[in-house]
This record gives structure tokens, sequence and C-alpha cells, in this order.
């Protein structure tokens, strides 16, 4: 259960950390799992006071020492999970205290509101690039193409020059695709689909599959991928249906791996992770790392908000 309560402002931040006066904060699916107890113990860092909330956006208002000029004063998007610390107070509070790794700072020109729960997207969509880049892929086919995870996949496929293939719900999922800039994206269920995926994967040389859907959507594409395919498992947005292919397709060397942002070497080392905050802050004024929001509710509304979070209209964001 979740109550609202009154709580010290934080002083001084420690060394590393920044005092935050947050504007908003989104309502994601790792926080109705984690109140729910769904989440294993341990998963997220705890915080104290035990303030719920991982993700937000707001006002540097103090730094700590070893905090890098440029902090203070400026607007970030944080998202409190991507380093470990015993003076983290979690972001469902007016103000909060979370060390520099988790932020990344917005420019002067966004309406900061629209980052309030992007940065796990964000981070989950940069991270993922660099690892495939590393295993020695150098094109990406995208199944929850609309999700905020697959935008944010977009705009660092766009930033960094990798070919990615999109693959979209429906023609209305496909136009807004384009709209930001998408070159190739197939429609599932299309006439001709899994010809042209197959085409379009060769030419392309796509050969890492970031999958949020699983289920009947990946069972679709699975022998139709290139020979070398690696699928990675971020997500089952599809439902419970299992995957289903014929053991030919192992025999193009097509590997299966879950994936977590937390297990690669851009989140787990801090000096990459560093880099890739400063990297993402270069580009998240595109509005493909913009937070897909929903509707509004004050800390007193909590119940409204979890109701809300888990009903597919979008986001839901608490505002202080």
């Amino acid at each position: 259960m979740l109550d609202v309560k009154d709580v010290p402002q934080p002083g001084s931040p420690v060394k590393g950390h920044l005092v935050v006066k947050m504007q908003a904060m989104g309502v994601n699916g790792g926080d109705v799992l984690d109140i729910s107890g769904a989440m294993p113990q341990g998963f997220f860092p705890k915080s104290r006071h035990n303030i719920a909330g991982v993700s937000g956006v707001g006002t540097v208002v103090e730094t700590g020492e070893g905090v890098p000029d440029g902090y203070k004063g400026k607007n970030v998007t944080v998202y409190r999970s991507l380093l470990f610390s015993d003076d983290i107070i979690g972001t469902w509070s007016e103000y909060v205290q979370l060390h520099y790794l988790h932020c990344v700072i917005l420019p002067d020109t966004v309406n900061p509101r629209d980052y309030a729960g992007s940065l796990v997207n964000n981070i989950t969509a940069f991270a993922f690039l660099q690892q495939v880049k590393a295993e020695g892929h150098k094109g990406i086919i995208a199944t929850a193409a609309n999700s905020a995870t697959g935008l944010s996949m977009l705009g660092v496929c766009q930033a960094y020059g990798v070919p990615l293939i999109m693959l979209a719900r429906n023609e209305v999922a496909r136009e807004e695709l384009k709209s930001l800039g998408a070159k190739h994206v197939l429609v599932q269920n299309s006439p001709g689909y899994q010809q042209n995926l197959q085409q379009a994967a060769q030419e392309l040389q796509t050969t890492a599959v970031f999958d949020g859907v699983g289920g009947a959507a990946l069972n679709s594409v699975m022998e139709v991928l290139p020979a070398g395919t690696s699928v990675y498992s971020y997500g089952y947005l599809g439902g419970g249906e299992p995957l289903n292919f014929h053991t030919r397709v192992l025999m193009k060397g097509i590997t299966l791996k879950g994936f977590s942002n937390f297990r690669t070497a851009t989140v787990k080392e801090p000096l990459l992770l560093e880099q890739a905050l400063s990297e993402l802050g270069k580009i998240i004024g595109n509005p493909h790392f913009a937070t897909k929001a929903g509707m509004q509710f004050r800390f007193s509304q909590i119940e409204e908000a979890f109701a809300f979070a888990t009903s597919g209209k979008g986001k839901a964001i608490l505002i202080p």
C-alpha cells in the first residue's frame, strides 16, 4: 500500500549526488510491479524514507562534492535505477537526492515535463545499440516499433546512422513512425510481409532483433531472419503465446537471449554510463525521446494513477 507523508527535506547532498526539486514523475510499469511485490527483492535500489518512484524530471538546486560542473540550476530527466547508492531518495517526492549518474541534463529549448518518465527507455535503446555493435551486428529489427523504447531506438539509430527495420502493428502506427523519420517500416500481417522483411533484412544486414513483443509477432518472422541473427528479448507485449518455430531456424545460427539494460557494460561500468548519459544529452531534444504521457495526477490520487498506468492509454504522470 502507498500513502502520502511528510519527510525531512534533504540537506546538502553527499559526494557525487544532487538535490533535485521535482516537477513531474512518470509511473512506469516497473513501479507498478515493484509496489505490488512482483519484482525480486533488491531489483531497484533502496530509497531513504522508503519513498517510491524511479523516474521523473526536475531542477537541480544543489550539487555535492565531485559532481561535474554544469548541473546546478539545470533541468534534468532522471532514472534512479542506473546506479545503486545508500543515499538515494525516490523520485515520488517534492525534493529528491540522486547520484549525478542517474541524470541527463535537458536542453533549455524543451519543456521539462515532456521527459517525466522516458529516461529508462532512452538508456535502454542506447545501451542495446552499444551491445549489438560490440557483438558485431550492423543493423537492428525492432518488433515493438511504436512502444516508448521503440521510438527511442529510432532516435538513437538515426543519430548514429544505424540501419533499422521497424515492425508496426497497423497503418496508423506506420504513419507515426514515418513522420519521425523512419525509413524502413513494415506493417505486420500485410500482404508480402514476411518476404519484404526477408529482403530488407538481407539488404540492410539487420541481424540484431530488439523484441519487446514475443508470441505471435516473433513467431511470424523467425524463419525469414538472416543467418546469424541474434534475437534479444526485452518484453512480452504480445501476451503469453509461447515461441514456436521449426528447428531449421537454429540451423541458420539464430540465437535467442534475454536483454536488460542493467546487464550491459554501458550501465554496469560508471565511465561508460557517464559517457552514455552525456551522449544522450546531445540528442534528447529530438521528439523520439520524450515521454508518451497520458493523464496527470496529484500525489493524493496515486490509486487512480496506478489504475491508469495499467490501462494502456499512455503513461500516468504524478505532479507534486
